[in-house]
């Protein structure tokens, strides 16, 4: 699904498009709060709205914030362009490289686990138009179980999906499938999203990496997904 973005963010996803292959469009927040309590970081964000999503990961792993992703891309970009940013996406990237760089990423093609958290407010038109079938392509480029070809080239094989509601009425899906790319190499995503009772913020989290890194790692990335969960404040 295509999502919106503010211009003073085109630099940092040239930078983020290294990094995630496999992302339609990534969202660019300001920063979040993150404390380490430890083994585990904490993190915890509230949207403008008052949707908030949380979850933990090993305090080993390599982080990056919304002011580190865009600072290293746009290192002039302005406090007021932040702020505009940060009013309608938020997105948060882990990594258990310990070397990870945002140059460096390589999404689900990654040897090591990398995730990625995101907030995104729909627009108008998604609002619309929005079904749990965009659900599933917030960060993949074609819906796992279309029964169509996929137009991106991509190869999907589900492992396992389920849908779920909440006590605050938002409505998600927890996806696990295996990804080819046109050039063969298989990796597996972990995933979950959810979609506001209003279907005005999608709410993501994704970690992932080769098939057989997953094969070795999947027992921690599982943790990390299980260990986030979404609510309205309001």
């Amino acid at each position: 699904m295509a999502m919106r973005t503010a211009s003073a963010s085109s630099g940092t996803e040239r930078l983020l498009a290294r990094a995630l292959p496999l992302a339609g469009l990534l969202s660019l927040p300001l920063i979040l709060s993150a404390c380490l309590s430890g083994r585990y970081t904490y993190v915890s964000h509230t949207n403008s709205s008052g949707g908030d999503s949380y979850f933990r990961f090993p305090s080993s792993w390599t982080e990056f914030s919304q002011d580190q992703i865009v600072t290293a891309s746009d290192s002039k970009i302005t406090l007021t362009q932040l702020k505009q940013i940060d009013a309608t996406e938020w997105a948060y990237i882990l990594s258990a490289n310990p070397g990870a760089t945002l140059a460096n990423q390589k999404g689900l093609t990654s040897p090591k686990p990398f995730g990625i958290s995101q907030q995104i407010e729909l627009t108008a038109a998604q609002k619309s138009t929005f079904s749990l079938a965009a659900l599933r392509t917030v960060f993949l480029p074609d819906d796992p179980l279309a029964k169509t070809a996929s137009l991106s080239g991509y190869k999907y094989k589900v492992l396992s999906y389920s849908q779920f509601s909440n006590a605050y009425g938002m409505k998600g899906l927890r996806l696990l499938v295996n990804v080819t790319a046109p050039n063969g190499l298989t990796s597996t995503l972990d995933e979950a999203a959810a979609v506001d009772k209003a279907t005005q913020w999608v709410y993501f989290i994704g970690l992932g990496c080769t098939e057989t890194c997953f094969s070795a790692n999947g027992a921690t990335i599982k943790q990390i997904v299980n260990s986030w969960s979404v609510k309205e404040n309001k």
